[in-house]
């Protein structure tokens, strides 16, 4: 035992002696950190908002090349046209500002060739089965003419309206509550191409 406290002795003695001689010497800490000059300053007041609050807007309507989307398959390409890019809500006259979006459906058409295609109409689930038949099958009536009046299908297109049967998007939130994002989505002309034929 006492020779391992002479070891532990033996051994802090340098470090115990070298503290000693830094004293002496006048050793002191660096004295190069500056000092903060000028005044502190104080955290005022929370600033409270001034105006009135944004509330979130209406959904964006897109327009022309952003309210157009093709999917293809074999033997299959579907042109989808937003709704509501075309009609007001519950309307099934063209509104004046959907002919940029018809010109842009027309050249996506053309691009297809001569392959036999079908106009068909979608809506949301408000309405009564009945009622969203007939606005339906109203739509894509008013596309054909368009789309038969500027040259970019014949007159023998079929027309086809489906009403809410064939959603592309939930109507409803899981919790049964009103999803306007997914009944936009299925507000819809669809132009169905034949590919193979």
């Amino acid at each position: 035992m006492r020779l391992r406290r002479r070891r532990w002795t033996l051994i802090s003695l340098p470090l115990v002696v070298g503290v000693a001689v830094a004293a002496q010497a006048g050793w002191q800490q660096p004295s190069g950190i500056e000092q903060p000059r000028g005044k502190w300053q104080v955290p005022g007041e929370i600033q409270q908002p001034k105006g009135p609050w944004h509330t979130p807007g209406a959904i964006q309507v897109p327009k022309g090349i952003q309210a157009i989307k093709q999917v293809s398959s074999h033997c299959q390409s579907r042109i989808e046209v937003g709704a509501d890019a075309l009609f007001d809500f519950n309307k099934s006259n063209l509104r004046s500002d959907a002919k940029q979006t018809l010109e842009v459906l027309g050249s996506a058409i053309r691009r297809h060739g001569a392959h036999p295609l079908e106009i068909d109409g979608h809506t949301d689930a408000i309405g009564s089965p009945s009622y969203n038949q007939q606005l339906s099958e109203e739509r894509a009536r008013n596309v054909k003419d368009w789309l038969v009046k500027h040259g970019y299908v014949p007159v023998s297109t079929p027309i086809k309206g489906y009403g809410k049967t064939r959603p592309i998007a939930p109507n409803t939130n899981p919790n049964g509550s009103d999803n306007p994002a997914g009944r936009q989505k299925n507000r819809r002309v669809e132009i169905v191409i034949d590919t193979c034929k």
